[in-house]
């Protein structure tokens, strides 16, 4: 604004009466002292006349009237600029969440086929045990009834060959002959009767087998079931994929690719806002469980992969919109990077595996309260490099691959389960007398 106005400079009219009827009534007049708002005070945001300003504003700061109103007028564009900034920006983010509602809609339909997949192969596994264990069932059903059959019928000729030996005994009994012709008879006749040590077979154990297709069959089936449904001790955390890690259905191993995705939800890839899952780097990915406790162990396969890093990350780096894989970052990690093993501390160790040998697969074990990550050739069950470090946060197991040939996975592990007693099983074989 300009220079505070003079408070000596007359007014129009100044020295007329003005009545209560007169202009005064308008709003452009004093009612106090009957003279025009000519000037405006920034500090009350209120119009006065030349006596007000010399009165009761007389150290505010007082302006002309027009002077004023085009200041304020510039101050309301920048409040205005203001607002329509904020609105756009409510606006973008109201469009970013609708791209974002729609990727996951997407993102969704995709995984519940994937779900339907997997769970009809379970369900296929199923059938196929039913039919089988009922197969089982009705041929020992068959196998017993084929045998009682053959029994019955042993049995049942013997019962007739007895039936005659005693009808045949019988008339020799009423014969009415008597004496001399009788006792010359009685020999071929007592000789009739003999049937030697026949006894009937004793039946050991005809009866179905209950316990063998009965016993312990959920588990049983969930124990073989182990053969399709493998365990994965690290599972990938998709969320924190950079955007050309292409993660596998099943969530244990991923690739890189040069291009653009090519899934089915590549046209809502655009302008996605920023993920806080989302590690920075565009070629690694976190897995979904970190771990503060306990010792893990977990295989990765990197196989003819030329460019790879693995090993863990501390929470503390996963806020980082950038970093380096370095110990001093927060990460423990081994690499190959052109044709040469690092350990990548600081500076970078090299390690000397040999000329002619190649890491394919490599095994991490994390001893939390130990303060150990050990790094080992599962091939050759020989340890790499062990880092010493007091873990205090959590640690994710942390993936990271340039190259565009090859995948890097998390192998399966075969699953045990312990009984809480020292239960033996009885076999088939055993009899009990």
């Amino acid at each position: 604004m300009s220079d505070q106005a003079s408070l000596s400079s007359p007014l129009p009219g100044s020295g007329a009466e003005v009545g209560p009827s007169s202009s005064l009534e308008s709003t452009g007049c004093c009612e106090e002292h009957k003279e025009y708002l000519s000037l405006f005070c920034l500090d009350d945001l209120e119009p006065l006349c030349k006596q007000c300003a010399a009165d009761s504003h007389a150290y505010h700061r007082v302006y002309l009237l027009a002077e004023a109103a085009i200041d304020c007028k510039e101050e309301l564009k920048t409040s205005l600029s203001g607002l329509n900034m904020r609105l756009k920006n409510f606006e973008d983010v109201l469009q970013m969440c609708k791209k974002e509602s729609k990727r996951i809609q997407t993102e969704s339909k995709l995984r519940e086929e994937t779900l339907k997949e997997e769970i009809t192969k379970l369900h296929q596994f199923l059938r196929e045990e039913k039919a089988s264990r009922l197969r089982t069932l009705m041929e020992e059903m068959e196998e017993k009834t084929r045998k009682a059959e053959e029994r019955m019928n042993r049995l049942s000729e013997v019962i007739t060959l007895l039936e005659e030996k005693i009808q045949l005994t019988e008339r020799e009994l009423h014969d009415e002959e008597d004496g001399f012709e009788y006792l010359q008879g009685y020999n071929n006749a007592m000789s009739s009767t003999w049937c030697g040590d026949m006894k009937p077979e004793r039946i050991h154990r005809p009866l179905i087998n209950v316990a063998k297709h009965l016993g312990n069959l959920r588990y049983a089936v969930w124990e073989k079931m182990k053969q399709i449904a493998p365990y994965a001790p690290v599972i990938l955390d998709s969320r924190t994929a950079g955007e050309v890690v292409r993660v596998s259905s099943e969530l244990n191993s991923f690739h890189i690719t040069s291009g653009p995705s090519q899934r089915a939800d590549q046209h809502i890839n655009e302008a996605i806002p920023a993920n806080p899952e989302h590690f920075h780097p565009q070629t690694c990915i976190l897995a979904r469980d970190g771990f503060n406790t306990g010792v893990h162990c977990w295989d990765i396969e990197v196989g003819d992969t030329s460019s790879w890093t693995v090993g863990v990350a501390a929470t503390s780096t996963l806020t980082k919109t950038k970093h380096e894989a370095r110990q001093q970052s927060g990460l423990w990690c081994i690499s190959l990077k052109d044709g040469e093993y690092q350990v990548l501390t600081t500076p970078t160790q090299t390690l000397d595996l040999g000329n002619s040998h190649r890491l394919t697969t490599v095994r991490i074990r994390l001893n939390c309260e130990g303060g150990t990550l050990e790094f080992i050739d599962a091939d050759a069950d020989a340890s790499i490099f062990t880092f010493f470090h007091c873990f205090t946060e959590t640690v994710y197991p942390y993936f990271e691959c340039s190259s565009l040939v090859g995948r890097v996975a998390v192998l399966e592990q075969a699953v045990t389960i312990r009984l809480g007693s020292d239960y033996v099983p009885l076999k088939d074989t055993v009899t009990i007398s």
